[in-house]
């Protein structure tokens, strides 16, 4: 563990955002940047689980006191409940935990009975009598159910069962049908990165019209929007056009953004992004994912983008701390931008092309 990352209080009271709540509903608020958990559903090595505690207990300690997980993730809800109990029983100011409802609908179309022992059964995973939010996912809006799905989970919230009930990879329509029920929708979770600003074709309008939190993940792509990739192209061996490196993804989410790389416009177009980044970055000081995240949290009226963060190890700790304190200027956003306007996608509404698939 690196010394003095457990010292840091990263996040203050005053740090701290919340949901809309309507009233008889119970508040809810989060850190800024929300520690993503989706490593441990797979696919992201071993090394992932080795210390587990130790790093949940690090970024806790530091603030970052939010962590996102989901049905689907393997054993993550298991693990986030047993640490979350340890860490209340020491006497701590409980931590926040953010799970998805994800219903198979290819195989069963929920019903409000099935709706409440997935929420129960998330529950007992995580060891509490409230979940603190629940996101609904959707597979195929051409399957019927998302209304009477979203509003089963609002008959949890009234039973006490769930804080807030929120949304994940929604489009615009998906999401104001939702809202459009009566259902105080707290959050739509997306993906949202320089590299896919899909959120900006609507979305983000209406969340921020209808008091919507954004919750973003890819924002910094699994890591390949960060100083590890900054290279300038080199000549082959026998001369000829100079090229980048071809980059090694170790990972489940580097593979998956990569693809997301080739819509924005290939390797070389993210290569030069990342180069632009590192000039950012230097100039204040900090590191190209810094500057990633805070490209996003500045977008719209730069108060309602909410980055979600993996959560691989505590290196980053301290180097989220820094990005916090990051403001872009308009060189900044415009030396950025003269890149962007070089991308020729992904195009359409979020997670458009991935429903497809």
């Amino acid at each position: 563990m690196q010394r003095g990352v457990t010292q840091l209080r990263a996040v203050s009271v005053a740090d701290r955002i919340s949901f809309k709540s309507v009233e008889n509903q119970t508040p809810v608020t989060f850190a800024p940047i929300i520690n993503g958990c989706w490593t441990l559903a797979g696919g992201h090595g071993r090394e992932v689980f080795n210390g587990i505690d130790g790093k949940l207990r690090a970024h806790a300690t530091a603030g970052f006191t939010s962590f996102d997980t989901a049905d689907i993730y393997g054993s993550s809800e298991q693990i986030l409940g047993q640490f979350a109990k340890t860490w209340a029983d020491e006497g701590n100011t409980p931590v926040q935990i953010f799970t998805k409802y994800v219903p198979n609908i290819f195989n069963q179309r929920p019903t409000p009975s099935s709706v409440e022992a997935a929420i129960r059964k998330s529950m007992a995973n995580l060891q509490v009598a409230q979940l603190d939010l629940v996101q609904l996912h959707w597979w195929d809006y051409g399957i019927d159910g998302l209304v009477d799905t979203t509003k089963a989970l609002a008959d949890c919230q009234a039973k006490g069962l769930i804080k807030a009930v929120g949304a994940t990879n929604m489009n615009t329509e998906a999401l104001a049908m939702m809202v459009d029920s009566g259902v105080n929708v707290v959050n739509n979770q997306v993906q949202f990165s320089l590299l896919d600003r899909r959120p900006l074709n609507g979305m983000l309008q209406y969340c921020e019209e209808n008091g919507i939190r954004l919750f973003t993940y890819g924002t910094v792509a699994g890591g390949l929007l960060s100083d590890k990739y900054v290279e300038e192209p080199k000549s082959g061996l026998f001369g000829g056009p100079k090229k980048y490196s071809k980059p090694e993804l170790t990972t489940s989410s580097q593979k998956m953004y990569m693809g997301t790389i080739q819509k924005f416009g290939g390797p070389d177009l993210w290569r030069e992004l990342v180069k632009t980044l590192k000039g950012v970055a230097d100039k204040h000081s900090v590191s190209v994912a810094n500057v990633a995240v805070q490209w996003a949290m500045q977008q719209g009226k730069g108060t309602m983008v909410h980055p979600i963060v993996g959560m691989r190890n505590i290196s980053h700790i301290a180097d989220n701390t820094r990005g916090l304190a990051l403001h872009l200027d308009s060189a900044d956003m415009a030396s950025i931008q003269s890149v962007l306007d070089r991308s020729s996608g992904p195009d359409g509404d979020c997670y458009s092309f991935e429903r497809e698939n």
